[in-house]
């Protein structure tokens, strides 16, 4: 009945059964309490969970991994980021070490919330107690550096992931290579997009590179965006609308019209190619 009722969300009805149980001496077992702690969570009541925590103990029943995870999850929905950090300092009293999935969610709710320090901090600290990271959480760890430009400790997490034999994947990359495109680095950003071709990681979308072309013309750093024009032409690929008309605009705007015609004449002779493609 308490799962069921755990369940279905009928938290106050879980609550008076567990008052009644207690009142004749029926000590509920580990399972009973997850349920309801669960329950708890789920409607924003993770601290009255918490003291769950505290009177399983008292009663003998250690919490489980599993205890604490619900917890953890109900706090980083909450963003009660202190809780979170207490909780961790209640699973070493009672033995208990963190997993993955415990580190996961805590670099999730820091990373949602744009707080990219403290993320990275986790991270680090899942890496010194021997907790690998799955790929998603290693794209998490290099998102943000490549961000900020901090693409040397970027780098440096992509180094890992491939010294332990995790392939990073699209995101990694993209991350990087957005990164490196936004640093003005176009020699990385092009040898991280042949790596991917040629693991036969499908490369950046055409879409992609507009963005941050688009990006790059609106600061006003109209060449950096023209060379990455001009990867996404070197890579076989067809540049789209978004891309030839933020260059266009910015360099009418700057008056370089010499390279706002050869852009137009570019894409005249795009249009042409696509309306007569070459007979095989």
């Amino acid at each position: 009945m308490i799962h069921g009722y755990s369940t279905l969300g009928r938290w106050k009805e879980t609550g008076k059964m567990f008052r009644e149980m207690t009142s004749r001496g029926i000590i509920p077992d580990v399972v009973s309490w997850t349920s309801f702690m669960t329950s708890l969570c789920k409607h924003g009541r993770s601290r009255e969970a918490t003291g769950i925590i505290d009177y399983m103990s008292a009663k003998g029943h250690k919490p489980n991994i599993v205890s604490y995870s619900i917890l953890f999850h109900g706090y980083a929905t909450e963003g009660c980021f202190d809780d979170m950090i207490n909780l961790l300092d209640s699973m070493a009293t009672n033995g208990i070490v963190p997993n993955r999935q415990i580190f996961s969610i805590l670099v999730d709710a820091y990373a949602k919330r744009g707080m990219m320090d403290e993320a990275m901090l986790i991270f680090t600290g899942m890496w010194e107690q021997g907790v690998i990271p799955d790929v998603s959480r290693w794209g998490q760890g290099v998102s943000p550096e490549s961000t900020i430009f901090r693409l040397a400790d970027a780098l440096n997490k992509f180094s890992q992931m491939i010294s332990i034999d995790i392939k990073p994947d699209t995101v990694v990359y993209h991350s990087l290579i957005q990164g490196f495109c936004t640093h003005g680095d176009l020699v990385k950003a092009k040898e991280l997009v042949y790596e991917m071709i040629n693991k036969y990681i499908p490369p950046p979308t055409v879409v992609f590179f507009s963005s941050i072309i688009n990006s790059l013309c609106k600061e006003g750093r109209v060449t950096d965006a023209q060379d990455i024009f001009n990867l996404v032409v070197e890579i076989g690929e067809s540049p789209d609308v978004f891309a030839f008309t933020s260059l266009l605009d910015r360099y009418c705007l700057v008056g370089k019209m010499e390279k706002a015609s050869q852009v137009l004449m570019q894409w005249y002779q795009l249009a042409l190619s696509l309306m007569h493609p070459p007979k095989a």
